[in-house]
């Protein structure tokens, strides 16, 4: 769990890691240069499954893959420490990839909500391999937030890509995809807080380049035929289109629902 100035959720982040009916884990936090009372916060807890490890700012990537230098288990999951993981989330991601050896990646839907708390949507994505592979090389089929990953099968392609300061997940995806078989847990497990700053929202022109660069290299390395080239375009023509007007353009991804209720 990387943090940087989440003193208002970090807390409940890390409670509800803690609380996970799989409590047979260990919680690497990787505080990558806190100016606000984030540190204090973390200290305040007396667990010994959570270790924290305080570091200057080297951003979001790079705090990622020190804490899996540090991680020790054979299952690797990720929250961020403004999300929110469901009590039984672990328990069920593990109990799937103890039945299906050969997945080497799973994710689980998730439940957005504003910065005021209120439900806007429901993630759903696709479930089985097939249907994930069709998809990856037009959007990112997994909540980043969500997954759980097998220690070996991260080791096989190299982690998480340093040169990659956004969408370093969908590139870690995509990497995966060639190696190990992809799943995802339909259920949302895990709430996300789509708050002001989110990566998502502040650098999106880095995250289209960033795109734009792993469907081509797909598309280069043979994992997807020539004419997904296509795929490798859109994000560069979405350049031109002023910031604002994008997320209009855009609309919902194939794997947004309405909220409960709705």
């Amino acid at each position: 769990m990387p943090v940087r100035n989440s003193v208002l959720w970090v807390r409940e982040a890390v409670t509800s890691v803690l609380a996970q009916t799989a409590g047979d884990l260990e919680l690497i936090v990787i505080d990558d240069g806190s100016t606000d009372d984030t540190p204090e916060v973390l200290a305040a807890f007396r667990d010994p499954r959570l270790r924290v490890e305080r570091r200057p700012s080297a951003g979001l990537t790079r705090a990622l893959v020190r804490a899996l230098e540090l991680a020790r288990a054979p299952l690797l999951a990720r929250l961020d420490a403004d999300d929110v993981a469901l009590p039984d989330r672990f328990a069920r991601q593990r109990r799937f990839l103890d039945s299906r050896p050969e997945v080497g990646l799973l994710g689980t839907g998730a439940r957005e909500l504003d910065p005021f708390g209120r439900e806007v949507r429901i993630v759903r994505p696709p479930a089985d391999h097939d249907a994930i592979r069709r998809a990856l090389i037009r959007a990112n089929p997994f909540v980043h937030s969500s997954v759980v990953m097998r220690r070996s099968v991260l080791d096989e392609v190299g982690g998480y890509d340093p040169s990659f300061p956004v969408a370093q997940d969908y590139d870690l995806w995509m990497r995966l995809s060639r190696v190990t078989r992809l799943a995802n847990l339909a259920e949302p497990l895990v709430i996300r807080r789509l708050a002001p700053g989110r990566v998502s929202a502040v650098r999106d022109d880095d995250r289209l380049r960033a795109e734009a660069r792993v469907r081509w290299r797909a598309v280069r390395s043979h994992a997807y035929p020539w004419w997904c080239a296509v795929f490798a375009l859109r994000p560069l023509a979405a350049l031109a289109v002023p910031a604002a007007w994008r997320r209009v353009l855009r609309g919902p991804t194939p794997f947004e629902g309405p909220p409960h209720g709705v």
